[in-house]
């Protein structure tokens, strides 16, 4: 016999309440992004008379226009400084929180609690005598001058979030890699990393994004043109003329590639961000 599911009005309206306040706060945090994208293919004369409305027709030459003053290696420095600090956050980070998660040595706690003060200590606050360190070891025009710094202030949230993960995974996985000859590294390399997917992907995200977006060191220690990263270049956009057409594009450029990653890896960024939650 086929049943029916049947809802009553406070259920009903209690699934109306929670979309309707879903479909909101998408709304209010997309829809800077969904101007931002229709501003990119106005001219500035058009943008002036018509700031809230749709375009009369896409004007692809700002994309163009954004091209021509460098974005594209913009772009790719980017890329660069944030693929290596995450790839230097995730080897660093991964192999500390395990160490803190699943051995119990002396000083430990204190370690541990030493990485989770420096959370509230900005970089900003350290970058003259970080400046005076990067200068002594002569890496102030290569990509280091950004990865190590970048690398070296995630690492304290990343050690966080990370042993909260594997503080969730069963410690008899490790002791039956370790009963088939496997020593800790092995048990670490073979059992534990490759079912960490969630919490690797939620770090990788979190420290993408940083590098990013990240602005005062690169002001500060950048000083060859080649290495410009994306928030430098716009602020050099801004500050040199007023085509907010191009300007537009180019944050359009900067902005849809981050949100394409998240949106491809949000389910494994909310498992790993809520992965310590559940611990017991």
């Amino acid at each position: 016999m086929q049943t029916h599911q049947r809802f009553s009005p406070s259920s009903l309206l209690v699934v109306v309440l929670r979309y309707g306040i879903l479909i909101g706060c998408t709304a209010i945090i997309g829809y800077p992004v969904l101007w931002m994208v229709l501003q990119s293919f106005k001219s500035t004369s058009e943008m002036y008379a018509n700031l809230w409305g749709l375009p009369h027709a896409l004007l692809l030459e700002n994309y163009a226009r954004a091209v021509q003053m460098g974005m594209t290696g913009y772009i790719v420095n980017s890329t660069v400084v944030a693929v290596g600090t995450v790839a230097c956050i995730l080897v660093g980070a991964s192999l500390a929180a395990y160490a803190f998660s699943k051995f119990d040595f002396v000083g430990s706690r204190a370690l541990f609690l030493m990485f989770i003060f420096t959370l509230i200590v900005p970089m900003q606050a350290m970058i003259i005598p970080l400046y005076t360190v990067l200068v002594s070891l002569h890496l102030t025009n290569t990509y280091l001058v950004l990865i190590l710094p970048y690398a070296a202030s995630g690492l304290p949230i990343s050690i966080f979030l990370l042993r909260a993960f594997f503080d969730t995974i069963p410690h008899e996985l490790e002791e039956a890699a370790r009963i088939d000859g496997c020593s800790d590294f092995d048990a670490f390399w073979r059992v534990v990393l490759p079912i960490s997917g969630p919490g690797l992907a939620a770090v990788a995200i979190l420290q993408f994004v940083n590098a990013w977006n990240e602005l005062v060191l690169a002001l500060v220690a950048i000083r060859n043109p080649n290495l410009r990263t994306i928030p430098l270049g716009l602020q050099i956009f801004i500050s040199d003329q007023v085509e907010w057409g191009p300007v537009f594009a180019s944050l359009s450029m900067a902005t849809i590639p981050v949100i394409i990653v998240y949106v491809l890896m949000q389910r494994h960024f909310i498992r790993g961000l809520t992965a310590g939650a559940i611990k017991g």
